[in-house]
């Protein structure tokens, strides 16, 4: 049974590159400290300095100088193994090093290196105490000083090469040679010293660069959710979930956005937030969320695209500002038996009875009253199933898991067994307020012609028996335009010719027949989006969420909840017990 993984605790270790990154920034902190400590003062600042400070002052700063860059050092070899006293103590030390290295010489350059580098360690510090990441423009900017840091040392001890014993000459030399290469000045750095100061320099514009573009850049965000916020939202889903789409908010993957008593789900990809369908909350709310959401993306940079809306609230989304395409109708049957007459439903009946008559078996079963070798057989199907598929599609309308949660224990299951027994195939319902949404629908081969029509057809019988008003054989994309038997005008004839293209790929109009096979009633489904100038990058950010299309990989909320890998409470059936 996975377990379910818990917040980072203030305090925990921080990221192996970060690390690595800090203590090199330490380390060459170090080396400019002793460096600028063990050579003489410039001349012009050191009678500045004497007019405030006596010489043997000035004396013992270099020396404190030479022991907080051995200091250093040290720290910076605690830092790169991830000692929390170290981490701790540099800035500390770097800032009293800030003192000195005006103390010493009025040193103004190793201070505000000093200080820079301290302001950078502390900031690391606070997020990772957090559980979070630090963030690349942080990274970037330590980055940068490091470079500059380490420049600054490369042409100083160049210059006391070519300087012998005149460490004077040699300080000036070092500032000139440093500043000069930043402007690109020409002779101010030659030879191999030259080629790597250089080099360095690059390294801190390029740093500087990336920093800054990671400021202006959208908020990255993680997937998932924790535990508490999983049953917050199983909670209001619950009790407000009238919608067909509702349960599939529960998905793992899913991170919440909570307000005015509701919940919105969503994902982000890069810039777009993928919303699943509409906000769920108290009636009337949707909107209020929608705006909410909005005003939280807007701050992070983020674009929102809605996948799967309703058309209820479209009025509302309008008002603020949003657009609405259609992409599709969601097939809503009725329970019970289909209706009699007409040659659709005599061609379905005839499926049905060939698979009765071949001497295949249809069972329904709550998903509460599954037993361990049912939930044996379901697992091996659904991973013959996977097996197949390079990925699994689905967001907005489609779960992740078949068990795990405790609202998955209201699941339907309808199984179809081979002559044999063994189980070839099955459907999962989910339920919501008043109805059975369907989800799942596996299947490992060799079934006879009407497999997937009789085990639907058991399951709108069972929904008749447990007294829904409707069930929902989920979302058939662009289904108003690929299975319309009425006129279509130029455009919608252009858009049908171009979906055909990309049948096979997507199972548009096959989905769209088959659904219409139990005479339901279709009910439209739309993209909301923030312009047109942005729907193409909305469209291929909700194609990478359903994974019709291969996108980009967030990362995982490091507290995310998972699903237990075993439904709860699962137990043997009583023929079971009696083997």
């Amino acid at each position: 049974m996975r377990a379910v993984r818990v917040a980072a605790a203030p305090g925990a270790r921080s990221p192996a590159a970060w690390r690595a990154a800090a203590a090199l920034a330490t380390a060459l902190a170090a080396a400019v400290t002793l460096l600028s400590s063990i050579t003489r003062d410039l001349v012009s600042r050191e009678h500045l300095l004497a007019a405030v400070e006596p010489g043997p002052a000035q004396a013992v700063a270099h020396i404190a100088g030479v022991a907080g860059g051995l200091a250093l050092a040290l720290l910076s070899w605690g830092i790169l193994r991830g000692r929390r006293g170290a981490v701790h103590a540099a800035p500390g030390v770097l800032c009293v090093l800030a003192l000195v290295h005006v103390a010493k010489g009025l040193d103004y350059e190793e201070a505000a290196m000093a200080l820079a580098l301290a302001g950078l360690l502390r900031a690391g510090l606070r997020a990772t105490g957090a559980g979070r990441r630090p963030s690349r423009a942080l990274t970037a900017a330590l980055a940068a000083a490091g470079a500059v840091s380490a420049a600054y040392v490369v042409s100083l001890a160049s210059m006391l090469g070519d300087h012998g014993r005149d460490l004077d000459h040699a300080v000036v030399a070092a500032a000139a040679t440093t500043w000069s290469a930043a402007g690109g000045g020409a002779g101010a750095a030659a030879g191999a010293a030259g080629v790597v100061l250089h080099a360095l320099l690059g390294a801190a514009v390029l740093a500087v660069l990336l920093g800054l573009r990671a400021v202006v850049a959208p908020v990255a965000a993680l997937d998932g959710h924790d535990a508490a916020e999983h049953a917050r939202a199983a909670g209001i889903v619950r009790a407000h979930g009238c919608c067909s789409i509702a349960p599939f908010v529960l998905r793992a993957d899913k991170a919440f956005f909570f307000a005015h008593g509701g919940v919105l789900a969503y994902r982000t990809l890069r810039e777009t937030a993928v919303v699943s369908g509409d906000p769920v909350g108290p009636p009337g709310s949707a909107p209020a969320i929608m705006a909410a959401f909005r005003a939280h993306a807007r701050a992070r940079g983020w674009d929102v695209v809605v996948m799967a809306a309703g058309e209820h609230h479209l009025a509302a989304y309008r008002a603020l500002g949003l657009r609405a395409l259609r992409i599709g109708s969601e097939a809503v049957a009725a329970p019970g038996a289909p209706p009699r007459g007409g040659r659709a439903h005599r061609t379905l009946r005839k499926a049905v009875n060939r698979v009765h008559r071949r001497g295949w078996t249809v069972e329904v079963v709550t998903a509460a009253a599954l037993g361990t070798a049912q939930v044996r057989d379901l697992a091996r199907v659904d991973r013959a199933w996977r097996a197949r598929r390079p990925r699994v599609t689905g967001f907005a309308m489609a779960m992740d898991r078949l068990w795990g949660a405790e609202e998955d224990r209201q699941d339907v299951y309808v199984l179809g067994r081979a002559p044999d027994g063994a189980l070839h195939g099955f459907l999962r319902f989910v339920p919501y307020g008043g109805g059975l949404s369907l989800d799942a629908m596996r299947r490992v081969g060799g079934e006879p012609n009407g497999f997937n029509e009789a085990l639907v057809v058991a399951g709108l019988e069972h929904a008749g028996r447990a007294g829904c008003r409707e069930v929902s054989l989920n979302f058939a994309g662009f289904a108003h335009v690929l299975a319309s038997d009425a006129p279509l005008g130029r455009r919608a004839r252009i858009a049908r010719a171009a979906l055909r293209l990309v049948h096979g790929r997507f199972q548009l109009e096959r989905l769209a027949r088959f659904n219409a096979r139990f005479d339901p009633v279709w009910r439209p489904r739309y993209l909301v989006y923030e312009s047109r100038s942005r729907l193409p990058r909305a469209a291929l950010r909700v194609l990478q969420a359903e994974a019709y299309v291969r996108g980009p990989r967030p990362g995982r909320r490091p507290d995310a909840w998972w699903p237990a890998e075993r439904p709860a409470g699962a137990r043997p059936t009583t023929a079971e017990a009696g083997r």
